[in-house]
C-alpha cells in the first residue's frame, strides 16, 4: 500500500469545521495529529458554491494504519460487502475505493454507503489488482 486519501465535498448549507470532524472520525488519532487539510473552491451543477477538502498522507505506514482502522470499524455485514463486490471498488492502478457516509461518521460510526453524501477514501497499491486482493486476504479481511 502506497498512501491514503479522503475526499470530501463540503456544501454551502454544511458547517466546514463538523465535515472536517467526520473525516478526522474515519482516521487513527495519530493521523488526525498530522492531517493537512486541501481545500478547492467550487460551484455545483446550479451554481451553488462547493468546497472540496482533501487529506492525503503519501506514507505506506499510514496508508496501512488508516486501512486497518477503518477495517476494524466497519461492520461485518460491510467487510462481506466490499469483498463480495470487490471489482466495483477496485480499479487497474489500482486503487482501492471506499465510500463512507458522511453523517454516521460524524456520530463515530462507519459505514459504508452507496449514496451521495459520503467521504471518498482512495488507498493507493503498487502491483496488479491481484495482488491487492491477495493482500485483502492475506490479512484475514475474509468475512465468513
Amino acid at each position: 500500500m502506497l498512501s491514503v486519501e479522503y475526499v470530501v465535498l463540503i456544501h454551502a448549507t454544511e458547517d466546514f469545521n463538523k465535515v472536517i470532524k467526520a473525516v478526522e472520525n474515519l482516521m487513527p488519532s495519530n493521523l488526525r495529529e498530522r492531517k493537512k487539510v486541501e481545500v478547492e473552491e467550487t460551484c455545483g451543477h446550479y451554481e451553488n458554491p462547493i468546497r472540496i477538502a482533501r487529506v492525503s498522507f503519501r506514507n505506506p505506514e499510514y496508508a496501512i494504519q488508516a486501512f486497518s482502522w477503518i477495517w476494524t470499524r466497519l461492520s461485518a455485514e460491510d467487510k462481506a460487502r466490499l469483498i463480495r463486490d470487490l471489482n466495483l471498488h477496485l480499479d487497474d492502478k489500482p486503487k482501492l475505493y471506499m465510500r463512507l457516509d458522511k453523517q454516521e461518521a460524524f456520530l463515530g460510526h462507519l459505514r459504508l454507503s452507496a449514496g451521495d453524501d459520503v467521504v471518498k477514501v482512495v488507498f493507493s497499491f503498487k502491483g496488479s489488482k491481484e495482488a491487492v486482493k491477495d493482500f485483502l486476504l492475506s490479512h484475514d479481511l475474509r468475512v465468513v
